[in-house]
């Protein structure tokens, strides 16, 4: 099996590279074409100038590649071209560097009177900053096209995975089990006669019909999410057995800002799902505040049933790390930390204005 593996990997290499290799065998033998046609020349032929040659050829593959796999992908994008531009004229400078060396040690007299000459200047400079510019140039718009190819293939696979979500996005961001608590809560108050009751019918209609109905794969208004999380949270407080601190702050200044749906649901219903228990009085908070461009939200719980947690947790943060992944990927930034028995979490996300 691995040696199979390997050779469809071999396979794929020799494939992939073969145009290249083809590509720069032709460049290095094109000076030398001359030769075929004037055999008488073949006298006149040098070692030192084929030396020379290949290395200025390779000094070029050495810096194609240089670009289109560690420059360019790591200072090109991001407000970084001016380091992009750096590296570039350094790289160029270590050319005409070379090619000054190849001149002035060359063996040939005739290359010896262009230091003297005024086409010394073109020899020099101009000739190899322009096979220069042609090399870096193409490195890049190859670079660029394949970047383009795999956002493209990014794209199809986010809404090959937004469509799958969709359809199951009940089933995985609001439990069974929450809905059965809180009918059963609802239930307690109505026989209670309890004011709450008919408020708590009203919340959970108001978190099924925005789930059913307004949910439909597309971004949201922030406000809008924020008064579906004040109700889920206002209806988990139904079932606390002991009472105690559940804090829910937004900041005021957050305005204007879309947000992808349900995002924070899973945080949330675990803060209660491990932060309350039948003898401690539950610490919960919840927070966002604006940051440039975005928010951070933050989650901190005490935590009450330690061994469930480390047991079942995993999956839940796995799936919601992979979403993050695909709804904002590289414009989010999760935190999970553990701090004397409590569980926190921070997420920072990089927002489109509405």
């Amino acid at each position: 099996m691995g040696q199979k593996q390997n050779t469809i990997f071999s396979l794929t290499f020799v494939k992939q590279y073969s145009s290249h290799l083809i590509t720069w065998l032709i460049l290095f033998l094109l000076p030398f074409i001359g030769y075929l046609y004037e055999p008488k020349k073949i006298s006149d032929f040098n070692f030192y100038f084929v030396k020379t040659h290949f290395l200025n050829i390779l000094f070029i593959a050495t810096s194609f590649y240089l670009n289109i796999n560690f420059i360019a992908p790591k200072y090109f994008f991001e407000k970084r071209r001016i380091k992009f531009t750096i590296f570039i004229f350094i790289l160029l400078a270590i050319y005409i560097f070379f090619n000054y060396l190849t001149i002035h040690f060359s063996p040939f007299e005739e290359f010896k009177r262009f230091e003297e000459q005024n086409i010394f200047f073109i020899r020099l400079v101009i000739g190899p900053t322009i096979m220069f510019s042609l090399c870096i140039l193409t490195s890049t718009m190859l670079f660029l096209y394949e970047e383009q190819a795999k956002q493209k293939e990014l794209n199809k696979l986010i809404e090959l995975e937004k469509t799958a979500a969709e359809l199951s996005m009940l089933k995985l961001q609001i439990s069974p089990h929450f809905l059965f608590n809180t009918l059963n809560n609802i239930r307690w108050l109505i026989r209670k006669k309890s004011e709450m009751s008919e408020e708590s019918v009203m919340k959970l209609s108001e978190i099924l019909r925005y789930i059913l109905y307004e949910v439909e794969g597309n971004k949201v208004e922030f406000n809008r999410e924020m008064e579906h999380l004040k109700n889920f949270i206002e209806l988990q407080t139904l079932r606390l057995p002991i009472e105690g601190n559940v804090i829910f702050n937004v900041d005021e200044n957050i305005q204007n800002f879309l947000i992808e749906p349900l995002l924070f649901i899973h945080f949330v219903e675990n803060a209660f799902k491990y932060g309350i228990d039948s003898k401690n009085a539950p610490d919960i908070t919840f927070e966002f505040r604006k940051i440039p461009k975005g928010i951070l939200f933050s989650s901190k719980n005490k935590i009450l049933l330690k061994k469930t947690m480390i047991d079942n947790e995993g999956i839940g943060l796995i799936n919601i790390q992979r979403r993050l992944e695909l709804l904002y990927p590289n414009r989010h930034e999760l935190i999970i930390n553990t701090i004397d028995d409590f569980f926190e979490i921070k997420l920072k996300l990089i927002l489109d204005e509405n």
